[in-house]
């Protein structure tokens, strides 16, 4: 096995881990923001009971109710601006696992699925990808 080899092999897995992070941290914050975005609605809703008053436009309408809808609709604006990062780094992804399968017969079965057996990450992706998409 020349070192050629091997160091093309770990840096694929290193990319392919790379990019398995990436999209576990942007689900991750999606998760997060459409936790903090429930919170809000909860928030604003006890604050329009409170005042009784609901309507946005009304001159007496709280201020806090105001700037809580604000940043509901940020994070609303920040999630959907994520979930097209998820779909880009998803076929960053598939890239690279493609690549990194590609390299088994240039480098040899043998080679591949030791490289990919001392890998527990990439062997998991791998076989996962094969088995079902990464859901949304």
């Amino acid at each position: 096995m020349e070192q050629s080899e091997t160091n093309v092999l770990r840096r694929k897995q290193f990319e392919a881990s790379e990019k398995e992070t990436k999209v576990a941290l942007l689900r991750t914050m999606i998760r997060d923001f459409n936790s903090i975005i429930a919170q809000l609605e909860e928030q604003i809703a006890a604050e329009e009971d409170l005042t009784r008053i609901k309507d946005p436009r009304h001159p007496a309408y709280s201020m806090f109710a105001k700037a809580a809808a604000k940043r509901r609709q940020n994070l609303l604006i920040s999630v959907a601006h994520t979930r097209s990062m998820i779909d880009v780094a998803k076929q960053e992804f598939d890239q690279v696992t493609a690549q990194l399968h590609d390299l088994e017969p240039t480098y040899g079965s043998q080679l591949f699925r030791g490289v990919v057996e001392s890998s527990s990450i990439i062997s998991r992706l791998w076989w996962l990808r094969r088995i079902a998409p990464i859901p949304t």
